[in-house]
């Protein structure tokens, strides 16, 4: 089944959501080395995730900070796409122009303009 996250990514196509789905921890390690910088230290059990639009992602460390999430959340809607405000600033901060990603979310928020009148 593939599950599209409140931003607009292919969960299926996520790798921490893949390592997840995969209870891999030779995934979990490199992820964490990747995601870490000066600002945020990420462990192998961090690298969890089943789905930002799940009860779940409360709990892990990706899904409680992201600002999209919790925004889509405030507003009750599932992904930005369904939002009347959409695009707004966190898209245009977090989502690139012309990414897969956003004109995922553009092609979403077409198809249900009318129904956000």
């Amino acid at each position: 089944m593939e599950t599209v996250s409140c931003c607009g990514i292919m969960c299926n196509e996520c790798p921490v959501f893949i390592a997840t789905e995969r209870d891999d921890d030779t995934m979990r390690r490199f992820l964490a080395h990747e995601y870490s910088d000066g600002e945020r230290k990420f462990y192998p059990k961090d690298i969890s995730c089943c789905g930002c639009r799940t009860v779940s992602a409360d709990c892990n460390k990706f899904g409680k900070g992201c600002e999209i999430r919790k925004c889509c959340k405030e507003r009750h809607v599932k992904l930005c796409a369904e939002c009347k405000d959409f695009p707004c600033d966190k898209i245009q901060s977090y989502v690139p122009r012309g990414s897969e990603q956003r004109m995922r979310l553009e092609e979403m928020h077409d198809a249900c303009k009318e129904l956000l009148k």
